[in-house]
This record gives C-alpha cells, structure tokens and sequence, in this order.
C-alpha cells in the first residue's frame, strides 16, 4: 500500500495534510523547529477534525457544551494520532507525534494553579504582561502555522487557522516523520474577510485580544479571561467566542468572498 494511503487509513481524520518540516523550519523562531524535536525530521503530517456547529453557535450560553465538544475533538485525534504514529513506525519510520496537551485533569503542561491566580492581579503590570506574551504563553510547535504551511488553510484575523470547508471550526495534531511525504504548499490569503463581516472575531473578544490589523493574540489578556472562567485543561470552560463568531465556515460568506469585486 501507498505510504501516504496508508497513513490517512491508519489516522482516519476527515483533515489530513502534509508540510516540509525543512521548509517550515527556516521560518520558525528558535524552540518552534520540528528538527529541534526528531533532528532529522523531513515532514510534517497534519491531522485535523471539525467541531460540531450547534455547541458553538450559542456561545456563550453553551460554554459547557462547547467544552466538551472541544476535549473530545482533541481527544479524538489524540488516538488517530497515535495511530497514524504507530503505522509509520511499523513501516520502518522514526515518529514523534505532537499531542494536544491541555486535556481536563492532566495539567501536563505542569502550570501551577494558584501563581496563574495570582497573574490574573499583575498582568495589568506591563512587564508582567510582556513576559507572559512573549515567554510563557507560546507553543512548542505552533499546530495552525504547521497546517498552513501544508495548505490547509490560512492564519486570520483571530490568529487561528481558517479552512475553506470548515472556517476556524478545526482542531489539528501533529506528527514528526524522517519519511520524505509528498508536501502542501501555502495558500494564498483569500478566506479572512474582516471588513466584510465587520471584524466580527475582534468584536465578538471579551478579553480584547485581538487587533483589527491582525498582528495576533495578547495571550496574556486571553489568559486573564480564562482564569476567571476556570483555568483552561483543569476542569474550566472554554471561551470560545473567536471561533463561534468567525463566518468563513457558512458557505454563503464564502461564495460572496469569491464573488466580491477585485
């Protein structure tokens, strides 16, 4: 069986894409390269599926819903990760998968609960607040710029990855492989419309966010916001909000997209 045909079986997603791990490498910063993880890393194998609707759409008044929804999604492909990991290296690859981390009761991130409480008091203090921005809060390896680097979709206003079929209605995992998979390309920025849906993820942020120029996340404010909803990955409800009000996943906002004057 075809390697790549083979891995989509084992893994099972709806959303399967594959990135140059080399390529992807000469544009992140230093502790976000895929060869800092599996040294001789060739690809990056995306897997990915779509959260269901109506939990999202009456955010916030199903916060709980959506938590669920949310840890299940990421549990979901968690197993198809592992999976898809185990097949690769029954074919002779080397493998290191890139789990979702911040599973309800697992605190793998090892965060201490009462210091992120005592943040939610001093993140007004600048310092504090660009130290948390810009050393704390990042990722390892960022799951949304990996997916488009392998076409998946495109980065929007919300700094989430934006599908043509789903929006930002998706969650992904990753996996490291030294097998050389035929690779995606990055998309051209089409999908992000925020003038024609009024910066509705922008509008829609009660931490404030996020910028109508894009220029991404103030975690430290998403952070302060989460802690009084209960701490995300121990037993707290997600937000949610930039995901349930971004439109690209209607069909309708879409076609208008296409169909608007150059």
């Amino acid at each position: 069986m075809d390697l790549v045909k083979g891995l989509r079986k084992a893994a099972g997603t709806e959303i399967f894409g594959v990135a140059d791990a080399l390529a992807y490498g000469e544009k992140a910063p230093p502790g976000h390269r895929p060869a800092e993880y599996l040294a001789d890393a060739r690809s990056i194998v995306l897997l990915g599926v779509r959260m269901l609707d109506l939990p999202l759409d009456e955010i916030p008044a199903t916060r709980k819903e959506y938590t669920v929804n949310f840890h299940m999604a990421n549990t979901r492909l968690n197993h198809a990760l592992f999976d898809a990991a185990g097949y690769l290296q029954s074919q002779g690859h080397k493998v290191f998968p890139v789990p979702y981390l911040e599973m309800p009761g697992w605190n793998l991130d090892k965060r201490p609960v009462l210091m992120l409480k005592a943040l939610r008091h001093l993140i007004a203090v600048p310092r504090v607040h660009d130290m948390l921005n810009a050393r704390v809060l990042w990722e390892n390896l960022s799951f949304r710029h990996m997916a488009a680097e392998a076409g998946l979709g495109e980065i929007g206003v919300n700094n989430l990855l934006l599908t043509p079929e789903h929006g930002a209605r998706v969650r992904f995992v990753a996996l490291l492989t030294d097998a050389e998979l035929p690779a995606g390309k990055p998309r051209e920025p089409v999908l992000c419309s925020s003038e024609r849906c009024g910066h509705a993820c922008v509008k829609a942020c009660p931490a404030g966010a996020l910028s109508e120029d894009g220029r991404g996340t103030d975690k430290a404010a998403c952070l302060k916001y989460y802690i009084k909803l209960g701490l995300p990955g121990m037993n707290g409800v997600r937000c949610g909000l930039c995901v349930a009000r971004c439109p690209v996943y209607r069909p309708r906002f879409r076609e208008g997209r296409k169909n608007s004057p150059a």
